[in-house]
């Protein structure tokens, strides 16, 4: 009789232990996918997060429609305008605080460059401590506040103080910027003719090495009626524009287009009064050079009051009828004009005819052979 041994106790209590084991070994195999599961859920949750902010960020900065005339990079207009509120605005008060924010509704006529040019530059610090100013941006700006050129301007040499507290430029912004000499070719091309508005308009003429005739020159800074009313010699923009408009701008880093725009505002106000004061040498230089207002047709210039607004806020440009000598109808002669009366006698200019009156002597007709030929004012008494 044959006896089968049984697996010894200390088997048993091997075998306890390695099914446990075994058990938590597939156990972790098995939980190794949900692992790896909960970390690419967790990575995809962050994905998407990141993406979800990047879009966010990104869409305030989509482009909108330009409002250049030129193709250069256009810096963007970062300063904010303040409205504060003002007693008694005036309608051209009410127009110009608008044209400042850069809300004025624009026409083809507007868009024109005119005959009136606003002037602002934005500079950095060369040399040592940055004492040296350098062009970094400049700004034109038409009657109506339409951008005729806004760029960065590349240095021409080291910049050793961006200013950007104060003049908004950083370094990134004149990568790929125009350089001086284009810059300087384009607002020399723009301004040329036009009557130049700036505030402080040396500086910004001196950092471009560009000059400019006086007499077709306007500086805000140096205008007696705002001079009076800040009761300032050199009073600055930002307390004219507070003053006058009730705006604050240059709360923080500047735009050059809004205080081109402010300045424009300025001239705007005051430009009736202004440029009666100034109509002589204005007048005496355009006849000296030839030069006329240029660019604007006048029924444009018309429609859309460049030359209408003033203190008052009233829109002028009264059309006057042209007259024409002898009268008459343009391009339609009356015939009067060659006839002259000498010693109350009619006589044809062109002929020599006596017209009329019996105490004239005859006077041969040359054309039909009669006579020694010339006129009878020629004869020897």
């Amino acid at each position: 009789m044959s006896t089968t041994a049984g697996p010894s106790s200390n088997w048993a209590k091997l075998q306890q232990k390695i099914v446990p084991t075994s058990s938590s070994a597939s156990s972790r195999k098995g939980k190794e996918p949900m692992r790896g599961h909960t970390a690419s859920a967790k990575s995809k949750s962050r994905s998407s997060g990141i993406a979800a902010f990047a879009r966010h960020v990104q869409d305030p900065a989509e482009p909108g429609p330009s409002t250049l005339t030129v193709d250069v990079p256009a810096p963007s207009i970062k300063e904010g305008v303040v409205f504060k509120a003002l007693a008694n605005l005036t309608s051209i008060q009410v127009e110009l605080r608008e044209m400042v924010a850069g809300r004025t509704p624009m026409t083809d006529a507007r868009r024109a460059p005119g005959n009136y040019v606003a002037i602002d530059c934005e500079m950095v610090g060369l040399g040592h401590m940055g004492a040296e100013s350098a062009l970094a941006r400049v700004s034109l700006v038409n009657y109506h506040g339409h951008i005729l050129l806004d760029t960065f301007v590349a240095p021409r040499e080291r910049v050793t103080d961006w200013r950007t507290w104060v003049s908004g430029v950083r370094e990134e912004d004149l990568m790929g910027a125009p350089t001086f000499q284009e810059v300087q070719k384009m607002v020399a091309g723009i301004v040329e003719g036009r009557i130049l508005v700036g505030h402080a308009i040396e500086n910004d003429l001196k950092v471009l090495l560009l000059n400019h005739p006086g007499p077709m020159v306007r500086d805000t800074q140096k205008c007696k009626a705002l001079r009076e009313r800040a009761k300032n010699k050199r009073p600055g923009l930002k307390k004219l524009v507070e003053m006058e408009l009730g705006l604050e701008i240059q709360k923080g880093a500047h735009s050059s287009v809004t205080d081109a725009r402010a300045t424009m505002a300025l001239y705007r106000l005051h430009r009736v009064d202004w440029e009666k004061q100034l109509r002589p040498a204005t007048e005496a230089y355009k006849i000296k050079t030839g030069k006329r207002k240029r660019d604007a047709p006048a029924s444009a210039a018309h429609q859309e009051g460049e030359e209408g607004d003033g203190a008052d806020g009233v829109q002028g440009g009264k059309k006057h009828k042209q007259e024409f000598p002898g009268g008459g109808k343009r391009g339609i002669s009356s015939g009067l004009g060659r006839i002259v009366k000498k010693n109350g006698v009619r006589i044809d200019q062109r002929t020599g005819k006596v017209l009329e009156g019996k105490s004239r002597p005859h006077v041969p007709d040359v054309a039909a052979g009669g006579g020694s030929g010339g006129s009878w004012w020629e004869e020897d008494p």
